[in-house]
């Protein structure tokens, strides 16, 4: 069994939530274009939750790709050099693959 560091613990319990959280958001978005009928009339809005789904699906592909860094133990690594990632930076942006010197 794995032990989490108390920052991993709570940077764990943060990506666990905001996965939810898009992971619903997806569900919603989804189960509204296919609620239209392909003869009602297309609109902005239309393109907009497409728009927001996309950029929902990418973000849960980063969260659960941070979870799974968490659990095999290699998250906070930096897979550019190798590095350790800043607590802070990870605390920030708590999906980040990169070291502050990678990222530019």
């Amino acid at each position: 069994m794995r032990v989490y560091s108390s920052s991993e613990f709570q940077l764990q319990s943060r990506l666990i939530a905001e996965s939810e959280r898009y992971a619903g958001l997806l569900e919603e978005l989804r189960a509204a274009a296919t609620s239209r009928s392909d003869y009602e009339p297309h609109d902005v809005t239309d393109d907009e939750a497409a728009i927001q789904a996309d950029a929902s699906e990418v973000r849960l592909a980063a969260i659960r790709s941070a979870l799974e860094r968490i659990e095999s133990g290699n998250y906070g690594w930096c897979l550019a050099c190798g590095a350790v990632i800043a607590v802070e930076r990870l605390d920030a942006v708590p999906t980040t693959t990169v070291c502050r010197e990678c990222a530019g």
